[in-house]
């Protein structure tokens, strides 16, 4: 077992398997040419006669042939090993993603909505003809114009009474404010353990 993260492990795994099937590719041309050698000795011995040679050549090209079907065979089951494991990595990470995803949603939601109850506090606020921070009256104004003008119509009608002064509702929220991380990085940043398994260095 390893600790790594998601990334590195996916990475792992997509390089161990191009490097198996190149093994998979030169072990399948190899038996290919083996099987043509052996088809092309004992035609050439049995033209000629036979001098029992064949035989021998027979012999050794089919243990050669089943040498390699072994390893072909190896290869393949190390190939389905490893493809298994890095879908397994490349399903937390998406699943991990994917969770991230809902959670930031979830928190775009509740602040748009606490978001929306400001910008109706301040149209009240305008609309009593009190006096609110010109960053209000623009957050009013984006949010929706026609109720800044209603607002501001409301405050004609309220202009003789009594007003107060606020402060804005956004200035100390907007200071805490930070960056949502990407949910696709902060999934393949996730550190897990996993197993490698070791696919050796043998040659051809």
């Amino acid at each position: 077992m390893a600790t790594m993260k998601i990334r590195e492990a996916r990475q792992a795994y997509t390089s161990q398997l191009e490097a198996l099937r190149s093994r998979q590719r030169k072990l399948l041309k190899e038996k290919e040419e083996n099987d043509a050698r052996f088809k092309y000795g004992s035609g050439e011995e049995a033209w000629n006669g036979g001098s029992g040679v064949v035989l021998e050549l027979s012999e050794e090209y089919r243990k050669r042939a089943k040498e390699l079907q072994e390893k072909i065979d190896q290869v393949k089951e190390q190939i389905e090993e490893h493809v298994k494991l890095r879908d397994q990595v490349i399903e937390l990470e998406v699943g991990i993603a994917n969770a991230e995803v809902a959670k930031q949603q979830g928190e775009a939601m509740q602040e748009y909505g606490e978001e929306v109850a400001k910008c109706l506090e301040i149209a009240r606020r305008i609309a009593n003809g009190d006096k609110v921070p010109a960053s209000d009256e623009k957050k009013l104004m984006d949010f929706n114009m026609e109720v800044y003008m209603a607002a501001k119509n409301m405050a004609v009608m309220n202009a003789d009474k009594k007003h107060k002064e606020y402060e804005s509702l956004w200035e100390e929220k907007e200071e805490e404010k930070v960056d949502q991380p990407d949910p696709h990085e902060m999934a393949g940043d996730t550190q897990i353990n996993v197993e490698i398994p070791d696919i050796g260095m043998e040659e051809i």
